[in-house]
């Protein structure tokens, strides 16, 4: 197989490129372990976003698109890889990459947890992942051993095999009687500004308070994002950042969000998961899907124990841990490395379908 790294093209100022030398460090270890296993990878890469995990003779600086149709015609790659996939850059990598008869794939942070892990697609990350509206199968005992276990070794690795029990899964109906959980999250982020029908925090806040009457709310403001304005509501108390994340998760009956990460973590240690915004898990199942202006009550927020377990499997499946990206042993065995060389086997001679 040929691949092609791309990180920074096409990224603009306001988007702090620099933020790109961890794809570059990322992209630059996962490179070296393809070559391990005898492919090529060569780099398209903005010279801001510059990492020595790169090898210089197989990397092409520039900060924007004016040599990417020569460096694909020349190169060839059956493969390109892309950060996200939403940004204007990224559109053009996309479009560009297609009529060469390169098959995308895009990369995000993983969530289990997240700033250990990241995750591949064809489909896109975050509300255009190909996990979306997807319906997954009733785990087979030895998977859902396997999910166990996952699930534990995560427990353990954030600090909350203590609060939460990891040796079985189950959903919990929601519990109106205790504080409903709501991670906020960076006004500024794609999916706020893409995916949710709130821009603000305050909206967003607002809208639970008028929506849920009767309900007690403990927000919790996102880390890089810790003074929202919020409304002043004798029903909602914003959760203090000294007190640990998953203390407040487990004292609350229910959680609800738009489309933060957190919903995700909270799904899997069993918390019942209300989502207002478009994301990953959308149409799977794993949370109750809800827009504005839908009637729903939270005591009637419940969902489905296996059908959240089949999703939560798959994802611990899908994600690979980033230590292990230089491994060439952990490559081979990666859900991305699999669906890679199954595509490479039913390529046509000119162009993917």
């Amino acid at each position: 197989m040929r691949i092609l790294f791309v990180s920074g093209a096409g990224i603009r100022p306001e988007q702090r490129v620099h933020r790109w030398r961890m794809v570059s460090e990322l992209y630059g270890a996962f490179g070296a372990a393809l070559r391990g296993l005898g492919h090529d990878t060569y780099y398209y890469v903005h010279p801001d976003a510059w990492h020595d995990n790169l090898k210089p003779s197989l990397t092409w600086l520039q900060a924007d698109h004016g040599h990417f149709a020569y460096v694909l015609e020349t190169f060839q790659p059956d493969f390109v890889f892309c950060w996200n996939g939403a940004s204007p850059g990224d559109l053009v990598t996309s479009t560009m990459a297609a009529a060469a008869n390169a098959k995308m794939v895009y990369s995000e942070q993983g969530w289990f947890p997240q700033n250990a892990t990241l995750y591949f697609d064809f489909a896109g990350t975050n509300a255009r992942c190909g996990t979306r509206n997807k319906a997954f199968p009733t785990l087979t005992p030895e998977r859902r051993e396997r999910f166990l276990a996952a699930r534990a070794g995560y427990m353990d690795a954030v600090g909350a095999a203590s609060l939460f029990d990891p040796a079985a899964f189950e959903t919990a109906a929601p519990d109106i009687s205790r504080p409903v959980f709501v991670p906020l999250q960076d006004e500024r982020d794609l999916n706020i500004a893409q995916d949710s029908p709130f821009r603000t925090m305050h909206a967003f806040v607002s809208h639970l308070t008028a929506a849920w009457p009767d309900a007690e709310f403990r927000v919790r403001p996102h880390p890089k994002y810790p003074d929202p304005e919020l409304p002043t509501h004798a029903r909602v108390t914003v959760d203090s950042p000294k007190t640990p994340m998953f203390e407040s998760l487990a004292a609350c009956g229910l959680v609800v969000g738009i489309n933060s990460t957190t919903l995700l973590e909270s799904a899997l240690l069993g918390k019942p998961v209300v989502s207002f915004g478009e994301s990953l898990a959308t149409g799977t199942g794993l949370f109750r899907d809800v827009r504005p202006g839908d009637d729903v009550r939270p005591e009637e927020a419940g969902v489905d124990s296996d059908a959240a377990a089949a999703v939560l499997a798959a994802l611990l499946e899908k994600q690979f841990f980033r230590k292990d990206l230089g491994r060439p042993v952990r490559v081979l065995t990666s859900s991305i490395f699999t669906e890679m060389r199954t595509l490479m086997s039913q390529k046509p001679l000119q162009a993917w379908i």
